[in-house]
Formats: structure tokens, sequence, C-alpha cells
């Protein structure tokens, strides 16, 4: 069974949001729409729309390391943490997503976060600012 500190599944596209998960599917990277970075990589384009593949690995490769699990990307779905099924899709086909404990945030939008994906990269420390 999993457990998440949440009530339900997060919209992302109401709360202008992206959302990958890391390679073990259990672990989430969320970040604002309107990131500087993200902006500056992709060229404008919303996470939860058709991004090209190449803009889609440049951004993937720019991220740093999740802090365990691998890589995020934006194929990783969202996995049973005992059974490791897919329980949620990843960005490309689910809109919705779920935040595991140690997640890190880079949306700025509570005190707890990282105000930016620069911030986050540069450092701050592992695991969640929630």
């Amino acid at each position: 069974m999993n457990l998440f500190n949440q009530p339900y599944a997060y919209h992302a596209g109401l709360a202008d949001q992206g959302f990958l998960y890391n390679d073990d599917g259990d672990l989430t990277l969320v970040w604002s729409a309107f990131d500087p970075d993200y902006d500056r990589i992709v060229g404008g384009a919303l996470p939860w729309t058709a991004i090209t593949d190449e803009k889609k690995r440049a951004f993937e490769d720019w991220l740093p390391p999740a802090p365990h699990g691998g890589r995020w990307r934006f194929g990783n779905p969202a996995r049973c943490g005992r059974c490791k099924r897919e329980i949620s899709a990843p960005m490309g086909r689910n809109i919705y997503y779920v935040v595991y404990d140690g997640s890190l945030i880079a949306d700025g939008i509570s005190e707890t976060a990282w105000q930016s994906l620069s911030e986050m990269k540069k450092g701050g420390e592992s695991g969640s600012r929630e």
C-alpha cells in the first residue's frame, strides 16, 4: 500500500507546475511551469504539452540526479513502493501527480520549497524541502 501526504493526486495544469519521477519511480520533482531555467531550455512550452523529445532530453540532462533512484525523466511513472508496478503515469500521459516523502519541490509556492530549479540545482540540500 502506498500512503501519500496529500488528500488526492494534484493537477499540474491547475497549479501551473511540471513534475517528473525518478527512474525508480519513488520520488517526485515538482517545478513552476514558468521557472526561468525551464523556460530557457524548452522555449516557453508548458510542461504537460507536446514538448519535443530533444527539449525533454535537454531538460533532463540539465537537472541534477535524483537524491536516489537515478535520474528525473519525462517517461518515468510513479511506482508502488512494494511491488514496483506503475501507480500513476508520467506527465506526458497524465496531468495528475503524487508526491512521495523526500521529493523535491522547486515551485516557490511554500516557504519550505526551493524558489527555482536553479536554486535546487546549486545544491541546497538533498531530499525534500517540504
